[in-house]
């Protein structure tokens, strides 16, 4: 399953969910960013920046296979991140998604902070039973597709209740169906539709389930007046997201290159909304173009 820009997504949205499932001390609000560690020819997963300079990054790598270097990986990434903040206090973070993935490499085991992230969250289930981030995770790492299925509408549900900000449900609702058609493959459009039952009003704001959810076979002329409707307001909304973000790059960077903005003006209205946010926290076109080729 696909799961890299799936994980950026949730934490981009609640970057305080990495320390409230680890206990490691909360640096207050803060921000996930994209990070490109040029000496490896590749991004972290992730970097939490707080707001309050004083409080220290924290380099996220989600490992979900087995990778030996993964230790001298993520303290290549501390160093690195560490040196572009201009040597701020540097921690390492490593959620592994299963037991036996950990090649506990001495001596960087100690100095990056290693969890099991089933455990973590099987955890926080007992603790606060029906909380966003576990049942946001539940297609990824329920053991039983019979399970997943009889459930899939609890966890839907779950996350559309929670008290989080409307953008942040959004984000967790396209996750979680991203993630439960990954997972159930040999399920039809319909059977989909059919195990969200109920939740469909809410399962259509997200851009899976746009995609993903055709209501009523029979809806003939309206469900075409509808569908072109809503089309058309989709796409004005993306448009005026676009000009709100040309805007703010114009005035912060000046003339924008051709490559960010081709790929600004090819983003849906949720992405161009989540771009919008993160614009205060971007602080070079550099971090831009990276944004944009991890967060989509």
């Amino acid at each position: 399953m696909k799961t890299d820009k799936q994980l950026f997504k949730i934490f981009e949205a609640a970057p305080e969910w990495v320390f409230e499932l680890t206990g490691l001390p909360s640096p207050g609000k803060s921000t996930l960013r994209c990070f490109t560690v040029k000496a490896l020819e590749r991004r972290a997963d992730g970097v939490v920046v707080p707001d309050a300079p004083q409080q220290p990054l924290t380099v996220v790598e989600f490992q979900f296979q087995k990778d030996p270097t993964v230790y001298a990986r993520t303290v290549m990434e501390m160093v690195a991140v560490q040196d572009a903040y201009k040597m701020r206090a540097v921690q390492g973070v490593v959620f592994f998604g299963y037991n036996g993935l950990d090649p506990q490499t001495v001596p960087w085991n100690r100095v990056v902070q290693t969890y099991v992230l089933p455990h973590l969250l099987e955890g926080l289930e007992k603790e606060r039973p029906g909380h966003p981030l576990v049942s946001v995770f539940k297609p990824l790492l329920a053991e039983s597709e019979q399970t997943l299925q009889r459930e899939a509408a609890d966890h839907f549900r779950a996350i559309k209740s929670s008290g989080l900000s409307p953008a942040c449900k959004a984000t967790l609702l396209e996750v979680f169906v991203s993630w439960l058609e990954q997972r159930l493959k040999d399920k039809g459009k319909q059977e989909i539709e059919a195990m969200l039952l109920g939740e469909l009003p809410n399962l259509e704001e997200t851009q899976s389930g746009k995609d993903l959810i055709r209501i009523g076979e029979q809806r003939g002329l309206e469900q075409g007046l509808e569908k072109g409707l809503e089309q058309g307001l989709e796409k004005g909304l993306e448009k005026g997201l676009e000009k709100a973000i040309f805007v703010f790059l114009s005035a912060r960077h000046g003339t924008i290159p051709a490559s960010i903005e081709e790929k600004i003006t090819s983003l849906t209205a949720g992405e161009a909304e989540r771009l919008l946010r993160y614009l205060p926290q971007c602080q070079t076109l550099e971090e831009l173009a990276q944004w944009l080729d991890t967060a989509r």
